[in-house]
């Protein structure tokens, strides 16, 4: 049986989806509210069946494997340049749906997920909302995308010209 304190590891539906760890921070009835490791210095609480979550005895250390590719280089891209209130022009504000704007689930379902991608199809300001999430590194659904794939997406972006 768990209790507070002890690490786990998140059960995975499919090998698709990225490892999580965490520790338990609170015990429920049918429920364990887990503190998740996001990132280094990054935290999330979230409550989680029992059946999702297994004991494990240590936290592995999970270091991208090209550390300089996976955090340092989002200084270095050349983001679209933002305007004043540009997140008001956004398929999510205008629809009146404030649900979208930084959705902030680790891990949203597919129904959830669907619903997301649809918000953001075509919205004018989705390049601007995903740079914003990656200056500001924001945690969730922005611009069309989970925190990890704007990662993957920033990798296709051109770094900034240097001054010589």
């Amino acid at each position: 049986m768990l209790k507070v304190g002890d690490k786990v590891e998140w059960v995975k539906p499919s090998p698709n989806y990225r490892n999580w760890y965490g520790t338990v921070a609170e015990l429920g009835e049918h429920k364990v509210k887990i503190e998740w490791i996001i990132r280094e210095g990054k935290t999330k609480f979230k409550w989680e069946p029992y059946k999702d979550v297994k004991w494990i005895d240590v936290i592995p250390v999970n270091l991208p494997q090209n550390k300089r590719r996976s955090r340092d280089f989002l200084q270095d891209i050349d983001y679209p340049a933002p305007y004043r209130d540009w997140h008001m022009d956004g398929n999510c504000y205008a629809n009146g749906e404030k649900l979208f704007v930084g959705y902030s689930t680790l891990r949203p379902n597919a129904k959830t997920r669907a619903k997301l991608e649809e918000a953001c199809r075509d919205c004018r300001v989705m390049i601007i909302c995903r740079s914003e999430a990656l200056k500001t590194d924001s945690v969730g659904w922005w611009g069309g995308m989970d925190e990890a794939d704007r990662l993957q997406w920033a990798k296709t972006l051109p770094l900034k010209e240097m001054a010589e």
